[in-house]
């Protein structure tokens, strides 16, 4: 009955001490994923609040640089998407030709 009664009481206190670590790292991660969370928010605003502060002066270098930005990289991907789009065109039907003629 001894023997009995203390193996019952180290079964659960093995179960406890198991599932309280678990539960602590459970929180623990739960509460650095918050921590990152907000901080990173935190950071954003922190940001966004100074573009906004400085945005005033630095507007009309901001619009010409993303102007020039995404007018270039709308040329840029527009020529390789029509000379990827023709070269398919023209490989397909050089093959339709090739082997159908």
């Amino acid at each position: 009955m001894f023997f009995f009664f203390f193996s019952f009481f180290f079964f659960f206190f093995f179960l406890f001490s198991f599932f309280s670590f678990f539960f602590f790292f459970f929180f623990f991660s739960f509460f650095l994923f918050f921590f990152f969370f907000f901080s990173f928010f935190f950071f954003f605003f922190f940001f966004f609040s100074f573009f906004l502060f400085f945005s005033f002066f630095f507007s009309f270098f901001f619009f010409f640089f993303f102007f020039f930005f995404f007018s270039f990289f709308f040329i840029f991907f527009s020529f390789f998407f029509f000379f990827f789009f023709f070269s398919s065109f023209f490989f397909f039907l050089f093959f339709f030709f090739f082997f159908f003629f």
